[in-house]
């Protein structure tokens, strides 16, 4: 009798355990990224936004904006947002396969150059890029 009652005990143990915890994964932790990117004031459209880790470990997150400028990023597997930490980012527009020429000045689409870099915390973060075309 005794073994039984402890059986469901740990059954019983486990159920509440998943429950509160989930089974696939919240995202418990992590920061939710918008924002605006404007070019000297305008609204860039069609950018590829990528945020990489500034030590070098986790996952890059990336998004692109709409017509309108607007952004969200998403982690593995199109989760929105990013592990908390810092970041770099880099953007760029250009297209060779569809001839779109690069609208981002170069020192933004490179990742040893650019000079955009940002905390992200766990909750909800907005950040507004603002890229200028003059160094």
């Amino acid at each position: 009798m005794k073994i039984y009652v402890q059986k469901i005990f740990c059954v019983i143990m486990f159920i509440l355990v998943a429950v509160m915890f989930g089974c696939g994964g919240n995202n418990i932790g992590i920061g939710k990224v918008t924002g605006v990117v404007t070019l000297d004031g305008v609204p860039l459209q069609n950018a590829a936004i990528n945020f990489i880790p500034t030590d070098g470990q986790g996952l890059n997150s990336m998004g692109g904006t709409n017509s309108s400028g607007k952004y969200e990023i998403f982690y593995a597997d199109k989760k929105s947002g990013a592990v908390p930490g810092r970041y770099k980012v880099t953007l760029t527009t250009a297209q060779p396969m569809e001839n779109i020429p690069e609208q981002v000045p170069q020192k933004y689409v490179d990742f040893s150059t650019t000079d955009l870099e940002y905390e992200i915390k766990a909750g909800k973060n907005v950040i507004d890029i603002k890229l200028t075309s003059k160094n």
